[in-house]
């Protein structure tokens, strides 16, 4: 590595982009800090006998809820969705109402798809939630309740959110299992230190030998799904300036395998621990006999984690990549965007996203 590369590579360190050399400490942070708040909120959804909880949110901010949904339908009994936010509103959902509550995540509390989302709730009498980086946000002002979490993790955090309610309340509703998860998050911190400074080279070398792609297919399925399609869609396209796919990796069998006989892609596969392992093996050797190229990142890597954890275990190796690939293509301000924040995909007053 060049000394030009290097003096990039800490830049991209203060970036809001890269979060991998926060997310130790302020995952542990917010653990710390607001997990009382969040566990009295799976308290009082259970007492007030909420019928419906949504989560909503684009992007980014609508994948690290959907893990959320995940451990409600696995353990337990309160029905729940999780929407993009413009869908949700044009979907009209029936049950929304005066017994329902709604997440919504915005890393700048000025969304325009999830601001609207917010005010729909309310107009239909819901309870609003709004996970956001400053309370003095646009959302933060309109919500009934506010979850600040005041950092740049703006994946991590609001995911940890969805697992301690969705945690708590399993817990709550006496399933064992839920307490032993949540004991692993409040672990997971020194991990992730770990990761930071141990990741670095491995990803220095694989940026290296896939410099040159400019299309990359990343799977993933069960826990990891929502770590895929944030790497393919709101990573690797966003600021990799890449054509991504993300696709679940069984579905990869249900006609874009047919693909290999003529084209030789790259793949990124995201395998983790849980009951998707077998299939999502089984694509990978598929891709692999077939001269794809590949990179795969594998929860078994990382020692006895609990399969639900795999997204905070594969994002700082994820991410490593992102910032290596980012800066060998010649784009060395990561937080600029083309595009985005710039008043030509949002629209309305105080909005600033996209």
């Amino acid at each position: 590595m060049n000394d030009q590369l290097s003096n990039l590579v800490q830049k991209a360190k203060e970036s809001t982009l890269f979060t991998a050399p926060v997310l130790s400490s302020h995952l542990e942070r917010f653990l710390k800090e607001k997990r009382d708040l969040i566990r009295n909120l799976a308290r009082q959804a259970i007492e007030e006998k909420v019928e419906h909880i949504y989560w909503v949110g684009s992007g980014n901010s609508w994948v690290n809820l959907h893990s959320g949904k995940q451990i409600l339908d696995r353990y337990t009994t309160i029905p729940n969705d999780c929407f993009i936010s413009y869908d949700f509103i044009w979907r009209n959902p029936r049950r929304l109402g005066e017994k329902s509550w709604v997440f919504l995540a915005s890393f700048s509390g000025a969304t325009e798809d999830t601001v609207l989302a917010l005010r729909y709730a309310k107009m239909r009498q819901a309870r609003t939630i709004a996970i956001v980086n400053s309370a003095e946000s646009l959302m933060g002002r309109e919500a009934d309740v506010v979850i600040e979490y005041q950092s740049k993790a703006l994946y991590i955090l609001p995911l940890a959110f969805a697992y301690v309610f969705s945690l708590e309340i399993a817990r709550l509703q006496g399933v064992e299992e839920a307490d032993k998860v949540m004991q692993e998050l409040y672990n997971i911190p020194p991990l992730l230190h770990k990761q930071y400074i141990t990741e670095e080279q491995s990803a220095y070398q694989k940026a290296m030998m896939f410099k040159d792609e400019n299309l990359f297919y990343v799977l993933g399925s069960g826990p990891l799904y929502g770590l895929a399609y944030k790497f393919g869609l709101t990573v690797f396209m966003e600021n990799m300036r890449v054509n991504g796919s993300f696709m679940d990796a069984s579905e990869f069998r249900h006609g874009p395998v047919e693909m290999l006989w003529r084209e030789k892609p790259a793949m990124v596969f995201l395998i983790g621990t849980d009951e998707s392992r077998p299939i999502v093996e089984r694509v990978y050797q598929v891709a692999m006999t077939n001269g794809a190229k590949i990179l795969r990142y594998d929860l078994a890597d990382y020692g006895d984690i609990h399969p639900l954890l795999a997204p905070f275990v594969l994002m700082i190796p994820l991410q490593w990549f992102a910032v290596y690939s980012a800066l060998l293509r010649g784009i060395t301000d990561l937080d600029e965007r083309v595009f985005m924040g710039r008043g030509i995909l949002g629209q309305g007053n105080q909005i600033i996203w996209p």
